[in-house]
Order: structure tokens, then C-alpha cells, then sequence
């Protein structure tokens, strides 16, 4: 067991565990979501649920809850705003976490993947701050520009990193642990059927601009909300994946140290 900061004479100011501290990260995008859609529901629901053709629908879409609907938008800006601040970190940690095993021969290729996962989850984050607060009535090419590589980050953020995971927990032989085996398991899970529910949001969305179908759009919706909600998911496997480590700021070095709890 490695000495603590209080051991060396020098008192911890503050401590978390980052399992704590991601079901609260993960906790704020769903509020915020589940808030924003409810409220427009119930307050803005013609101005929320209108298409460009006219055809009747029962749900707004996310960017039509959260774009220039009041407080829906400051409920979605003040959520997002606090919840990416500590992605940041997490991104540098998972970096750190990967590269804790050596893989053999082909150690550099997992580290250079490694290094790609956390570039990929950076902007992944960055785009969702871009398409927050620039909404799609303010300059809507630009909005759809942040949407697109959101997408495109997640998913392959979502994918690689599945692979990852699996090839350095399972690396020279090593038996792979009940939480790691848990988490690798709602990856896998989590990714494809958020690839599948975007993909069939897709079709929905060129579908109803095509023949403004009644009710598609709602469809569409609906699979937008299925969409950031597993993706959501998928970044809250992190509690399992840091279940041992604690964010301790103390003031030995005057800075942030992770304290694994268990060796």
C-alpha cells in the first residue's frame, strides 16, 4: 500500500473518486436532454415540433429544444459547459490507463491507438461545445458542420476504442478482470446499437425531407434522443474502468494527482 499525501505531512485538500465524479459528468447531458425535450413538450410544443413542410409531429428534435427556446437552451448550455471541463481530464487519464500494459512487439502501434483514442475523444468534445453553443437558427451550417464531426468522432472514438480496451486488458496472457470484462461488454453493446440507431436516423431524416411524411420527423427524434443517450452511456463505462482511482488535489507538487486506492 503506497504511503497517502497526509503521510508525508501534507494535507489532502480535496478527494473524489472518479467513479463518483463520472456518474455526476455523465448525469448532467441527461438532465439537460430529458429537461429541454419535456419543457418544449409541454411550453413550446407547435414552435418545438414544426418542419419546413408542415406535417404534423408530437416531438422536437434535440437541436429544436435546445437552439433559441428559453431556458431549455440555458439549461442545455450550463449542463454541457460543466460536464466537458472534467472530459478533458478523463481523455488524458484513458491514455494513461491504456498504456499501463505493455502489449510485446507491437507496443508502439497500441500506444500510437492509445494516443488516437484520446485525440479522438478531445475533439469529440470540442465539437459538442461547437454545436452547443453555435445552435442551427444562429448559422446552421456551421451547426451542422460541429454536429458531423461529433458524430464522426464519437464513432470511431466508440469503436476504437472497444478494440483497444480489449487488446491491452487481454495482452501476454492476462486474465481479464470481472469489471474489465463488464465494461468491455457494454462497449461492444453500447457501440453497436448506437451505429445502428444513428444510421436509422439517418434514413429518417432524408425520408422526411424527401416526402414529408406525417410523424417521420417524431421518429427521427426519437432516435436522435436514443442516440446521445448511448453515447452517453458508453462514456459512463468509465466509472467501471476507474472504479480504484481517486482525483486528489493535495499539496504536494500543487497539483491534481490520481491516488490509485488499491495496488
Amino acid at each position: 500500500m503506497p504511503a497517502s499525501y497526509s503521510d508525508h505531512n501534507k494535507p489532502v485538500h480535496f478527494k473524489v473518486s472518479l467513479a463518483t465524479l463520472g456518474k455526476i459528468v455523465c448525469s448532467l447531458p441527461i438532465f439537460a436532454t430529458c429537461f429541454c425535450v419535456i419543457w418544449s413538450v409541454i411550453f413550446n410544443f407547435e414552435s418545438s415540433t414544426k418542419t419546413h413542410c408542415g406535417v404534423p409531429n408530437f416531438l422536437p428534435s434535440i437541436s429544436a429544444a435546445i437552439g433559441d427556446l428559453t431556458p431549455q437552451r440555458y439549461v442545455w448550455r450550463v449542463c454541457i459547459a460543466l460536464h466537458c471541463s472534467p472530459r478533458f481530464m478523463v481523455a488524458i487519464a484513458y491514455y494513461s490507463y491504456h498504456t499501463s500494459i505493455h502489449v510485446g512487439q507491437r507496443n508502439e502501434l497500441y500506444k500510437t491507438l492509445a494516443a488516437l483514442c484520446t485525440f479522438l475523444h478531445i475533439c469529440e468534445n470540442l465539437a459538442l461545445i461547437g454545436l452547443t453553443y453555435v445552435s442551427s437558427t444562429e448559422n446552421h451550417d456551421l451547426h451542422e458542420k460541429f454536429f458531423i464531426l461529433f458524430m464522426v468522432c464519437s464513432l470511431i472514438y466508440m469503436l476504437l476504442t472497444t478494440y483497444v480496451f480489449s487488446w491491452g486488458r487481454s495482452a501476454n496472457g492476462r486474465s481479464i478482470l470481472h469489471t474489465e470484462r463488464k465494461s468491455l461488454r457494454h462497449k461492444g453493446s453500447l457501440f453497436l446499437f448506437n451505429i445502428s440507431i444513428f444510421m436509422f436516423a439517418v434514413y429518417l431524416f432524408f425520408r422526411h425531407n424527401a416526402y414529408c411524411e406525417p410523424y417521420v420527423y417524431t421518429g427521427f427524434a426519437a432516435c436522435e434522443y436514443l442516440t446521445v443517450l448511448t453515447n452517453i452511456a458508453f462514456h459512463s463505462t468509465a466509472v467501471f474502468d476507474f472504479e480504484d482511482f481517486n482525483l486528489v488535489l493535495a499539496q504536494r507538487d500543487m497539483v491534481n494527482k490520481l491516488e490509485r486506492k488499491h495496488i
